[in-house]
């Protein structure tokens, strides 16, 4: 899960932490969000943690993976010593060169893994995404593979902050969320009980799958062990909360509505 930065290409320049293109030691280039970014290390370990989390539910997430990046790198670079990038474990999402964002108009109907959309909404109220449903920017579309992807979870679990009394305010309690960016496949995954699959894949996790998902957070980000425990209680409270969260919903679900 883990690669090193042998050089670095650009600035991304977009979103709330400036992530940057680095080129790594597998072969593969990396939009990597940096430790020092502006909303703090809480990101990092935002991103690394939904990832796992997204894989136990079998959803296609962009592939994420601890960045290594060297001090004699950073002196390499300008752009980075200008940055005062420290050297250490940052987070990288896999560039996908084809990729485009939801923000542009998309024909959906050519997307082959569509349905698995039900279970990004069933994920994102789970690990309370709140932000996905209100912009594009948080999927992508690959044009060669006519696949969907889900990147950004930086306001996962309460935001960057890691707030603990938010983490354990909101382990038994659960906000709707519905918006363009989800309304816009439902006429998608319309049926009979579309969350189904997902709402029981979710509920059988036990607390030793989501020990695992949290583990192996680098110490750089910051992120105490007692933290990491609140987010566990966190999300095994919440994964039976879904259900009836989701039920809200019906009435913007034709066929659903009617079972």
């Amino acid at each position: 899960m883990s690669v090193h930065a042998l050089s670095h290409i650009k600035s991304i320049g977009e979103g709330w932490t400036l992530p940057h293109l680095f080129y790594c030691d597998d072969g593969h280039e990396y939009v990597v969000k940096l430790m020092n970014n502006h909303q703090g290390p809480g990101v990092l370990a935002n991103e690394y943690i939904a990832f796992r989390l997204a894989k136990l539910l079998d959803l296609p997430a962009a592939e994420y993976k601890v960045v290594n990046i060297s001090y004699d790198l950073v002196e390499i670079f300008p752009a980075l010593k200008k940055l005062r990038v420290p050297a250490g474990p940052h987070i990288g999402c896999l560039f996908a060169e084809q990729a485009i964002t939801l923000k542009k108009k998309v024909d959906l109907s050519v997307c082959k893994n569509i349905r698995t959309m039900a279970g990004m909404i069933v994920f994102d109220h789970w690990i309370k995404n709140w932000d996905r449903y209100v912009t594009g920017a948080n999927l992508l579309l690959l044009q060669d593979t006519k696949q969907l992807l889900l990147i950004d979870h930086s306001n996962a679990f309460c935001g960057p902050e890691w707030d603990t009394k938010d983490i354990i305010k909101s382990t038994d309690t659960m906000e709707v969320y519905w918006g363009h960016y989800y309304e816009i496949f439902a006429p998608y995954i319309d049926g009979p009980d579309p969350f189904e699959p997902y709402l029981s894949v979710l509920e059988a996790l036990d607390r030793r799958k989501l020990e695992q998902a949290v583990s192996g957070v680098p110490g750089q980000w910051k992120i105490s062990t007692k933290k990491l425990d609140y987010l566990i209680d966190f999300l095994y409270g919440r994964k039976d909360l879904v259900r009836g969260a989701l039920m809200q919903l019906q009435d913007k679900f034709p066929i659903w509505s009617k079972h």
